[in-house]
């Protein structure tokens, strides 16, 4: 074996778990790779290894089996009982069962008398396998931080349609009027924060308000309608979607990939010094934060069509949202009285069993138009918007930046430290930035958008 000079390798565990590497400068590293011992067999236990040895790791392992169950159990009851969060955990498990299966079979495939298992093709096999694993564990990430930030929006918009909506304009006033009122600079700079925050709230809640009555008079509902319910349910089958890839999104995943080796390429023949780990860093720095731009384009257009909702609900002139707002009052108090609940809850079923056929229709049958809409409701004709058109372009948003975060796994975090080390703490931040703020910040933002436009 060649050693480099300013290097020594110290291979470990002949199955070939670990191997350190060693420089002389720079303290060791730990890096996967693959062991030499390639007559041992995962089969013959008490020869290949002894029993317990195996029995050893099997107590580990199993520890961590319940421990892991045990998580995933009490996750599970942080999301609400429905049938669309069940289905979405099902599909968690379907995914991760399928990726099981996959790995098993390429120990079957090491077992195989002749089959090369050191080859760069059967490593490179391995790095895929391992990639797709990551992406699944990226998605359900995304999924469930999607969930969890929505939770307390969700909430608040339940509890919000218990008060009439007098109240909510009540509140409003009085958050302006302690704000007037508040005497010292000190008490400004130190409740500033609380204000604003329950400034936002009101605003978010009264235009939800508007936009309820508008699905309302839309759709001929009444007013004992859950409408927030409903936008719950509608979350719930989006962030459902977007964890199973379609076959069209892997089209479309392998070709930004493609698109990524093309950057590096384009990078090699721009210099030739730099070495090809960090091209790749650099191609990674390039598409994150042009998917970052991305997301945020996608925000404004939705944010702007939910504008477009709320001038629509307010007859377009904001000067009449005071006098809608009452009329909003006086249809609540008259729906309450001359409402009957029983006639309600009977028009609010046949109207889900419309709902639920014009889904099933939806995906099946996309020539057909289908919408349910009452004939002296509101026209809405928001430009540029498609409900297939983009519901495929958020799910395609949610996908790249898990393949992104799987990237960033295996190609970026093991050169963090380098990258500190001659650039600092901003290009650290710089390179993970973008997919920190995608995931935590916008995409809830973006999912809650589109499901109040393509609901409405």
């Amino acid at each position: 074996m060649h050693l480099d000079t300013s290097e020594m390798i110290l291979m470990i565990s002949q199955r070939g778990y670990y191997s350190f590497i060693l420089p002389l400068d720079k303290p060791p590293r730990v890096h996967f790779t693959k062991g030499a011992m390639e007559d041992e067999s995962l089969f013959q236990v008490g020869e290949s290894v002894e029993f317990w040895r195996v029995l050893l790791h099997l107590s580990v392992l199993a520890f961590c089996l319940v421990v892991f169950g045990k998580a995933l159990h009490g996750l599970e009851h942080q999301f609400p009982p429905s049938d669309k969060h069940q289905h979405m955990i099902k599909k968690v498990y379907r995914e991760l069962m399928t990726l099981g299966l996959i790995s098993f079979g390429i120990k079957i495939l090491d077992e195989i008398p002749g089959f090369v298992s050191e080859s760069k093709s059967m490593l490179a096999f391995e790095v895929a396998d391992l990639a797709i694993f990551f992406l699944t564990l990226a998605l359900i990430l995304q999924s469930t931080v999607i969930s969890l930030l929505l939770r307390n929006q969700n909430d608040r918009a339940e509890r919000a349609e218990l008060i009439t909506t007098q109240d909510l304009v009540n509140s409003a006033n009085n958050s302006k009027n302690s704000e007037l009122e508040r005497p010292s600079f000190f008490g400004t700079l130190f409740c500033c924060g609380r204000s604003a925050k329950q400034r936002s709230i009101d605003k978010e809640l009264i235009e939800l308000r508007l936009l309820r009555r508008l699905f309302l008079r839309r759709f001929g509902l009444p007013q004992l309608f859950p409408f927030s319910k409903y936008l719950r349910h509608a979350q719930a089958t989006q962030i459902s979607d977007m964890i199973e890839v379609e076959p069209s999104m892997w089209v479309a995943l392998l070709g930004v990939a493609w698109a990524i080796c093309g950057v590096l390429k384009l990078l090699e023949i721009l210099d030739t010094a730099i070495p090809e780990r960090q091209e790749l860093v650099e191609a990674f720095f390039m598409i994150a934060w042009i998917l970052l731009v991305l997301h945020v384009m996608v925000l404004l257009y939705l944010r702007s069509c939910v504008h477009y909702l709320l001038r629509t609900a307010t007859d377009h002139d904001k000067n009449t949202l005071s006098s809608d707002l009452n009329t909003i009052g006086e249809e609540e108090t008259k729906a309450r009285q001359n409402e009957d609940a029983d006639k309600a809850l009977e028009i609010m079923s046949s109207i889900q069993e419309q709902h639920e056929e014009f889904e099933y229709q939806r995906r099946n049958i996309s020539e057909k138009q289908i919408d349910g809409v009452a004939p002296d409701s509101p026209k809405i004709d928001i430009r540029f918007f498609s409900y297939k058109a983009w519901h495929v372009a958020v799910i395609l948003l949610l996908v790249l930046n898990g393949f992104l975060i799987t990237l960033f796994v295996q190609c970026v975090l093991y050169d963090l430290e380098e990258i500190y080390e001659n650039f600092g703490t901003l290009a650290v931040v710089l390179v993970s930035l973008p997919l920190a703020l995608n995931t935590c910040v916008l995409q809830r933002h973006i999912f809650y958008d589109f499901v109040i436009v393509s609901s409405t």
